[in-house]
């Protein structure tokens, strides 16, 4: 397990890296249309089928509390264009 920066986040998030679907709400992971790989989850949206992506185990840099998913698709979007 490592934490990482979320690019994108001005270093305010970190994710797990090696997070798995244990680690995630299985309502959300379960199907053939979601799969995990180095602890972010890439499923198709149901609603218009465009992919989205989200980081399943995130937490505040420098804190020990987990959080719950993050977009990953929102902070990729904004890589960049945010001055924190």
């Amino acid at each position: 397990m490592a934490w990482v920066t979320v690019p994108g986040s001005g270093g305010i998030w970190e994710y797990d890296n090696a997070a798995t679907v244990t680690d995630t709400y299985p309502d959300s992971a379960d199907g053939a249309n979601s799969v995990i790989s180095g602890g972010i989850r890439t499923y198709t949206h149901p609603s218009d089928s465009r992919t989205v992506q989200v980081y399943i185990k995130t937490r505040k840099a420098g804190e020990i509390k987990e959080r719950g998913e993050l977009s990953k698709t929102f902070y990729d979007s904004t890589s960049g264009h945010i001055g924190f």
